[in-house]
């Protein structure tokens, strides 16, 4: 289904499509003791700067290490380093009455951005599922319009350097036993996931290249590519 399309829920319509945006950045800034804004950790532009002692030892990790997942785990225990916990994104906006990706019905993305760089909090959960660079489209919180409820898009970049089935494996129902590596970043600087992988998506994974991709996370312990994309909204 392509994004940016009308929403119904319990028989309401919704006109207005949800936002769409590419993230340049996200991060975690906390409160201390004293009500002291700290900054713990940001990642953007290729690069991850991790002020507090404790996610240093803990990232970035050598197999996701384009991303920043934060284990339950250890948010308890930066709750118990700070008196509160903040997720954040920076999202450069855009035209929110055009398609993310071309429709089937051949309309095509719209530009230029609109309405700025605005950075919204979100949950730990959602944090976690985004990298620097992905085209996303999300719902804000129907009280705060400052925090992201859901991401509903996530369209990815990278260089695919590896597939291989992985049946061998006990995994869990719903996961598909094959496996796609993707550098991110530049590539002077690259920044490696794994991803698990349809097999639509597997036997398609043009290895070597760099390809737009979505990305699924319900039901999986790893994000998962179901397709291949177009490039959305080109070098904005």
């Amino acid at each position: 289904m392509g994004a940016g399309l009308i929403a119904t829920t319990a028989g309401c319509v919704h006109p207005l499509p949800p936002p769409q945006g590419i993230l340049l950045q996200k991060g975690i800034y906390a409160k201390n003791q004293d009500d002291q804004r700290v900054t713990v950790l940001q990642a953007g532009d290729n690069e991850i700067s991790i002020s507090d002692p404790l996610l240093q030892s803990k990232l970035p990790r050598a197999k996701e290490s384009a991303n920043t997942t934060i284990p339950e785990s250890v948010h308890d225990r930066l709750k118990n380093r700070y008196k509160d916990i903040f997720y954040y994104v920076e999202v450069k906006k855009l035209n929110e009455h055009g398609p993310l990706v071309p429709t089937k019905s051949g309309e095509k993305p719209r530009y230029p951005a609109i309405g700025g760089k605005p950075k919204y909090n979100l949950s730990r959960e959602e944090f976690g599922k985004v990298i620097s660079g992905d085209r996303i489209e999300y719902t804000l919180n129907m009280f705060d319009s400052r925090k992201i409820d859901t991401l509903t898009v996530i369209i990815r970049k990278g260089m695919i350097t590896k597939k291989q089935p992985i049946s061998n494996e006990n995994l869990p129902d719903g996961v598909d036993p094959y496996l796609i590596r993707v550098n991110h970043g530049s590539s002077d600087s690259p920044y490696g996931m794994e991803y698990y992988a349809t097999e639509e998506a597997y036997q398609n994974a043009p290895i070597g290249s760099k390809s737009w991709f979505g990305v699924i996370y319900e039901n999986r312990i790893k994000p998962t590519i179901q397709t291949f994309r177009p490039d959305p909204y080109g070098n904005l």
